[in-house]
C-alpha cells in the first residue's frame, strides 16, 4: 500500500471504495459530527458519494481530504487534508476523527506533515481552517500549530458564523520579508 506520507503512528492514504465501511463508523458518529457541517450523520450512501468525489478530485487536483491510518493495521482512524472552496478560492484544511481516538495527539502529529506537503507539493500560500465557535478542542490544536485567528464569517449556505483560521507557507514569509 503506497502512502502519501508517514509519522511516527500515522500515514495517509486515499480513501477507497472498499473504505466506506471504516468512514461510515467515524461520520455516522453524531459526537464525531457534531461540530462538522451540518453537524448530522451520514448514511452508507453519502460515504459513497464522498468517496467518489474525493477520487475526483484525487485525479484533477492531485488532494483532497485523505485517510489518516494507523501505521500498525492500515485501518481509517480519520480524514485530514485539503479541499478548494469556490466561493473565495481559498484552500481550505480540515480533519476529523474516531471517537475512540480522540486523546491520542493524532490532529497534532498529523497536521504539520499534511501542512507541510501541501505547501511544498502543491505550493499552497496559505491554507485555511474553519470551525464552529464551540470547537475548544481544534481551536486549540490550531492555535498551537501556528494557525492564527481570522476572524468570524458565515460561509455560504451556512446559517451561522463560523472563526476562521490561517495558516501562511512558511517559505511564502521568508519570500516575502526577504522580497
Amino acid at each position: 500500500m503506497a502512502f502519501i506520507l508517514e509519522t511516527e503512528r500515522l500515514a495517509l492514504r486515499e480513501w477507497r471504495p472498499d473504505d466506506a465501511e471504516a468512514l461510515a463508523a467515524l461520520t455516522g458518529d453524531p459526537e464525531v459530527m457534531r461540530y462538522v457541517g451540518d453537524s448530522r450523520t451520514w448514511d452508507i450512501g453519502r460515504v459513497r458519494e464522498w468517496i467518489e468525489k474525493l477520487n475526483v478530485s484525487y485525479r484533477t487536483r492531485g488532494f483532497s481530504r485523505w485517510a489518516v491510518v494507523e501505521k500498525g493495521g492500515g485501518f481509517p482512524v480519520g480524514s485530514c487534508g485539503f479541499a478548494p472552496l469556490p466561493w473565495s478560492g481559498e484552500v481550505d484544511f480540515g480533519y476529523m476523527f474516531r471517537r475512540d481516538r480522540w486523546g491520542r495527539g493524532y490532529a497534532s502529529e498529523i497536521t504539520p506533515a499534511v501542512l507541510r506537503y501541501g505547501f511544498e507539493r502543491y505550493g499552497f500560500k496559505e491554507v485555511v481552517a474553519s470551525i464552529d465557535p464551540r470547537n475548544d478542542a481544534s481551536r486549540r490544536v490550531l492555535l498551537k500549530l501556528g494557525f492564527a485567528y481570522r476572524g468570524n464569517e458565515t460561509l455560504p449556505g451556512e446559517e451561522e458564523e463560523s472563526e476562521i483560521y490561517v495558516a501562511p507557507n512558511p517559505s511564502a514569509l521568508k519570500n516575502a520579508e526577504s522580497g
